[in-house]
């Protein structure tokens, strides 16, 4: 199944893409989700032939900050919320696309355009996903849910 690929390959295209385009190094974490409600959120949608994914991403303001900050070239407190945004959209882009690359070889995976789901949310906006990863560091914790999306009326 296409969710269990994708799955199974998060992790490492995650570290590859903000290791090598943002030279952010986080590590995957275990355990609960951060209490917190600072997180800015965007989205990804994955359309198969059948069925779609969406992968969730989740950042803390201070370490979405930091990487826009120094992915933009300028100082951590000048990067506002739109250009946060943009960032992160633009992460979930790269991953997004380096997955269809590696789980779809017969290219018919179709990768939406990114979207921003938020700002202020809570980690508990990925209790329904099927999976849930958590990477951190110093900076802050970034959260990746992956689901079956709903395309009902779409």
């Amino acid at each position: 199944m296409l969710l269990e690929k994708i799955s199974q390959n998060l992790t490492t295209v995650i570290s590859e893409v903000l290791e090598t385009m943002f030279f952010v190094f986080l590590e995957p974490q275990s355990g609960t989700l951060p209490s917190s409600k600072d997180f800015i959120g965007a989205k990804v949608v994955i359309k198969g032939t059948d069925s779609a994914y969406e992968i969730d991403f989740l950042a803390q303001s201070r370490l979405l900050q930091q990487i826009a900050a120094d992915f933009l070239g300028l100082d951590q407190e000048t990067a506002n919320l739109a250009q946060c945004q943009d960032v992160l959209k633009e992460i979930g882009n790269m991953v997004a696309g380096n997955l269809v690359n590696i789980c779809d070889p017969e290219a018919c995976l179709e990768l939406g355009i990114p979207t921003v789901s938020g700002e202020g949310l809570a980690a508990e906006s990925l209790n329904d996903c099927a999976e849930t990863f958590i990477y951190g560091s110093d900076e802050g914790v970034l959260l990746v849910g992956l689901n079956v999306a709903d395309t009902s009326g779409k």
